[in-house]
């Protein structure tokens, strides 16, 4: 998936379809969850429990979803999350897939996402993802002493590994496309050599490292993630990468997303997109934010009735600072990264302005760029290092 970030469009307010293509994540439980992560970006208790969507919502949602991309659109996608959203239930998603069947239009493709902590699989879940073709994001740390240090069932008394395991095992055995995410903050920063191994051990061939959201349970429970070991694990798991000789065989996104910018000038995440505010967030009431990490009221779009198009929504939220000044600040302009980097995710931007992960930035993006220079930004120029790769 490639994102292209433009200039506020001129359009007619009243225009039900988007001038450009967006996306929003939705939490069909919102931060319900059967997991209790020391890390949680919400901020989690004991008594909490899911909240599911309101049950008339999923259907006009999915409606004006489908109806409100550019009349070009060839590819939609919904991406569930939560919380866990595996607790909404099997049926709400096999009414979710007949709803966006009647919708679709002919020869556009609907592509499912669904991040979960694997815990919660069962045959059955497998049976439906495979027959709807859904991509798979788990959740998981690393080796079990690390897992589960951080990411315990409700009572905060056992960790989650095995579970996490034994669903793992599950979307193998049903042949289910799948990638692993990993949290990254200072206390696992010097291991990352041992996380990827580990994580290539179980079979993992899509990998990406997240690094930590200061929110929530973060911030209650004193987590902290700073630029040098930042950079430090992911330089650290680009060497290994390469020691390892996994080119074309796994795919770690932090790695592939500078390979792809380099050459194609287009960002494959909005975190290092040139501007951002086009993956907004719906919670289970409706209430629209434009950003996942940023639900807020300075980033609080308004709320979906069940009736209007989300065209207006994403005009607003691509108009908003934070998305139009992401890779303008002053100390990105003369930065020997910024083709890559852009300023990162304006999550991680500091009272004083400036990108609290930024040394660790440019010191993960200078590793993977030094090779690669010497290629044109062009087609000839990936093709030229696709060849001397395969050599």
């Amino acid at each position: 998936m490639k994102i292209a970030f433009y200039d506020p469009p001129v359009v007619d307010k009243k225009s039900v379809r988007s001038a450009i293509p967006f996306h929003i994540l939705l939490k069909p439980v919102g931060s319900g969850c059967n997991l209790k992560c020391d890390y949680c970006y919400y901020p989690q208790n004991n008594e909490q429990k899911a909240a599911p969507m309101i049950k008339d919502m999923l259907e006009p949602f999915i409606k004006n979803y489908i109806a409100s991309q550019p009349i070009y659109t060839k590819e939609i996608n919904f991406v569930w999350q939560g919380g866990e959203p595996l607790l909404a239930g099997l049926d709400f998603y096999k009414r979710a897939m007949s709803l966006q069947q009647k919708y679709v239009p002919q020869g556009v493709r609907i592509i499912n996402t669904l991040q979960t902590n694997a815990t919660l699989l069962t045959p059955a879940w497998c049976r439906f993802f495979k027959q709807h073709d859904f991509i798979i994001g788990v959740s998981l740390d690393g080796p079990e002493h690390i897992h589960n240090r951080y990411r315990h069932d409700r009572r905060g008394n056992n960790g989650s590994y095995l579970a996490v395991l034994q669903g793992i095992k599950l979307l193998q055995q049903f042949a289910i496309e799948f990638n692993i995410l990993t949290v990254v903050h200072d206390g696992v920063a010097h291991l990352g050599t041992e996380i990827y191994l580990h994580l290539v051990e179980l079979g993992a061939h899509y990998i990406q490292f997240q690094p930590l959201m200061l929110e929530g349970d973060a911030i209650n429970q004193g987590f902290t993630l700073s630029a040098n070991n930042w950079g430090q694990f992911l330089s650290s798991v680009y060497r290994q990468w390469q020691a390892s000789a996994h080119i074309g065989k796994v795919f770690v996104m932090n790695i592939e997303q500078v390979y792809s910018q380099y050459f194609t000038h287009v960002s494959t995440s909005c975190v290092h997109s040139e501007r951002c505010g086009t993956n907004m967030m719906m919670e289970t009431k409706g209430e629209i934010y434009a950003c996942d990490h940023q639900a807020n009221k300075s980033h609080y779009l308004g709320k979906f009735n069940g009736q209007q198009g989300f065209s207006e929504f994403v005009t607003s939220a691509i108009s908003l600072p934070f998305g139009q000044n992401k890779s303008r600040r002053k100390e990105c302009q003369q930065c020997a990264v910024k083709m890559v980097c852009q300023g990162g995710c304006p999550a991680h931007v500091n009272l004083l302005g400036r990108n609290q992960l930024c040394e660790g930035y440019f010191a993960f993006f200078s590793l993977v760029l030094e090779p690669i220079r010497q290629y044109q930004r062009n087609a000839q120029g990936v093709q030229r290092w696709r060849n001397a790769m395969l050599k």
